[in-house]
């Protein structure tokens, strides 16, 4: 078992993540890695957004952060999701997102979105379509045709 945690962040001034390098709880300040600065750079608790590991890859061993926009279909029977990870209660689940023009349409007929929730072990263990990183919630656009569910109106 691996003993170091990694941790990534989201620098809210670069509109960018990196990985942590390390974190002063004294000055407030957080450490990380710029590979485009092949550096270490500082950034304040204000301007960052911490973000913790999963423990679980995609299919192309990637490591899921809590904030990563993920794509996973449970079976051969269901659609494909695009989903962001959050932590909530104590364990990592992914919540679907939805296109805005769904969310409106889901708002109209009284269903809460929210609610499109799985843990994330359920989308890992997937036999379908293997779980996929394809961005992070903080930069991740969702266009119409992401959106498969139909909602009556």
């Amino acid at each position: 078992m691996e003993k170091n945690l990694k941790f990534k962040i989201y620098n809210k001034v670069l509109n960018k993540c990196f990985k942590v390098t390390r974190i002063d709880y004294m000055d407030e300040v957080v450490y990380y890695f710029d590979r485009d600065k092949n550096d270490e750079d500082i950034v304040s608790f204000d301007d960052a957004v911490l973000l913790m590991p999963t423990g679980i890859c995609d299919s192309s061993g990637r490591e899921i952060f809590e904030g990563d926009v993920i794509t996973y279909q449970e079976s051969s029977f269901t659609y494909k999701k695009t989903a962001e990870i959050i932590y909530e209660d104590g364990c990592f689940m992914t919540r679907q997102l939805f296109p805005k023009n769904l969310e409106l349409k889901a708002q109209k007929e009284n269903l809460i979105v929210d609610d499109f929730k799985d843990l994330l072990c359920v989308a890992t263990s997937s036999i379908c379509k293997p779980i996929k990183i394809i961005g992070n919630v903080f930069t991740y656009k969702l266009s119409k045709n992401n959106g498969k569910i139909k909602i009556e109106v």
